[in-house]
């Protein structure tokens, strides 16, 4: 199966999902949101909040074959809030590399959790998390807001997102 990206509104991601899932005609494709954990503060406590990994986009799982008549029931049922994206005007899925590393980054309930970080001398090395392994991908770390600036490759652009990281005291005292 491969992975083609859907365009549609941004914040109105879980809508579009909704409505494509109770469409009887849709049901043989797998239409899904990838989704991110995050810590959001609200009176002075984190809370921890679920929100797309890539907003305004949802993603097809489908075969090579299926993905133009999904693309006609687009059409046919006028659902003009969400459109196939595509590369030099064909429809082109995710490269495998591409997919890999999103699930990878994703656990099955296609979201991606808190990593914890440990800073080193002006280095960042991933203690234990989604983002262990994939290290060369982080572009900037704020302790203080806790958020993780990655750089993930989609469709040969590359987007960056927002991921939560913990930072864990590297220094341990012993007793």
């Amino acid at each position: 199966m491969d992975w083609y990206v859907l365009r549609t509104l941004c914040g109105k991601e879980e809508v579009v999902l909704s409505i494509l899932k109770k469409m009887e005609v849709f049901s043989d494709f797998e239409v899904f949101c990838p989704k991110r954990r995050i810590g959001w503060r609200k009176s002075g406590q984190v809370v921890s909040i679920i929100r797309p990994l890539f907003e305004g986009y949802l993603f097809v799982s489908v075969n090579k074959k299926d993905i133009s008549k999904f693309d006609r029931l687009l059409r046919a049922y006028k659902i003009n809030v969400v459109r196939l994206v595509r590369s030099a005007g064909s429809l082109v899925p995710i490269s495998y590399q591409e997919r890999t590393l999103l699930q990878g980054l994703m656990d099955y309930g296609r979201i991606v959790e808190v990593s914890k970080i440990e800073r080193t001398e002006e280095k960042i090395k991933v203690i234990d998390g989604p983002l262990l392994g994939f290290e060369h991908m982080i572009k900037k770390f704020s302790s203080r807001n806790r958020r993780i600036t990655v750089e993930v490759p989609i469709l040969e652009e590359k987007k960056i997102i927002e991921l939560e990281g913990i930072l864990i005291n590297a220094k341990k005292e012993n007793t």
